[in-house]
């Protein structure tokens, strides 16, 4: 296998999924680095980037499902401050991960739009958390050495825009791209670099030919062009846990009587999931997520059924402060909060969950002479549950 793979099914056929994750976390040359510059624009060390990365690689492996394009390979690329094997939850083997240098992802690209260019019905996967800087339309996306050319930092950059327009002379023709990295402007780099510079990119720009099929692309930013996405030091960051629950089932349907996740639905859960307090806490509706292109299609089939955020709460709410809540199902308790369990610093919010799809019974309890039910189908992408006096 390349050196980036971590996973290759050769047995997967055609057509099939091949998706390249790149997680940067430590930039020797940004402040708290081995050989930081003198002025890196207020760009630090990351820890959340490689967590976020090796969670969504583990995911593909695991749980990702499309029985028309099966998972045909994962490519890995990593900068963290402990570097440690990658182990494939399918095969349990060890992978050594290759450092997210910009050599490296540029290697990893030409390798990956190749095994996305053997077959017309191929879906192509990008993923990258770590530094981001924009301008315009053009977003570079910041490699573990960035800085380490002191004449042109950017050539320690991929070029986002770049890319995409790369691709359109690949065979693939679903491209999916989850850029988890801030979309502010950078002064240091952009002035340093020059008009429509945005870093490096393998492939040459040009124009889809004729005889290949249409191209749908989509670019899923973590935030709006020009703002800042938000990280929790040591987690998986704000944007892709909120995919990765998407993924799981806030996003699906059942139209056709099974649960699957297209790109439309895709975006609605995750800016769901970024507006809620419960998740997403000061930051949330703070950091919105974002599209280019939207084309629809599926992306992928639950095996089971959804699991799905539910929010239960009093009318009023500040009778949340002092409720009980119960959660049963076909008669049996299934959750509690307790008053022991009223969050103190806001006691009046609501009780947040997850629950797979059916049939639910909810009670708040104030006392004997106050107790308020309620019964609901937990369906996605969410369902709030409001719990009022008789």
């Amino acid at each position: 296998m390349a050196g980036s793979v971590v996973h290759l099914d050769e047995h997967a056929g055609s057509p099939c999924t091949h998706a390249l994750v790149i997680g940067v976390g430590k930039y020797p040359h940004l402040a708290g680095g081995e050989a930081p510059v003198a002025d890196s624009d207020g760009m630090r060390q990351l820890s959340s980037p490689p967590i976020s990365a090796r969670t969504l690689a583990t995911w593909l492996l695991a749980e990702y499902h499309d029985p028309g394009r099966p998972l045909g390979s994962v490519a890995l690329l990593l900068s963290e401050e402990t570097p440690a094997p990658f182990v494939n939850p399918r095969t349990q083997q060890a992978h050594e991960v290759e450092t997210a240098t910009i050599d490296n992802i540029l290697t990893a690209v030409t390798e990956w739009y190749d095994r996305g260019d053997s077959h017309v019905g191929n879906r192509l996967v990008f993923y990258f958390c770590g530094h981001g800087v924009s301008q315009g339309d053009d977003m570079a996306l910041l490699a573990a050495d960035i800085f380490a050319d002191e004449h042109n930092p950017l050539n320690s950059a991929l070029d986002f825009a770049g890319l995409m327009n790369g691709l359109k002379r690949c065979r693939a023709s679903e491209q999916v791209f989850f850029v988890d990295a801030c979309r502010s402007n950078s002064d240091v780099l952009i002035e340093r670099s020059g008009a429509r510079f945005a870093g490096r990119s393998p492939l040459g720009a040009g124009t889809r030919p004729l005889d290949l099929p249409r191209r749908f692309h989509i670019p899923y930013y973590a935030t709006l062009s020009g703002d800042r996405s938000h990280a929790r030091p040591g987690q998986v960051s704000l944007f892709t846990e909120a995919l990765l629950k998407s993924l799981g089932g806030a996003a699906s349907d059942d139209p056709e009587g099974d649960w699957r996740v297209d790109t439309s639905d895709l975006l609605k859960a995750i800016d769901h999931f970024m507006r809620q307090p419960r998740f997403a806490g000061a930051v949330a509706g703070v950091q919105v997520p974002s599209v280019g292109e939207l084309p629809v299609f599926v992306l992928h089939q639950l095996s089971g059924p959804p699991v799905v955020p539910v929010y239960v709460g009093c009318d009023p709410a500040q009778d949340n402060a002092e409720a009980e809540f119960v959660c049963r199902e076909d008669g049996s308790e299934r959750l509690r909060r307790a008053a022991g369990d009223i969050d103190g610093e806001d006691p009046e919010s609501e009780w947040a969950i997850e629950l797979r799809f059916g049939d639910y019974d909810f009670e708040a309890r104030l006392g004997d002479q106050d107790v308020r039910t309620k019964s609901v189908t937990v369906r996605p992408v969410f369902r709030r549950v409001k719990l009022e006096k008789p």
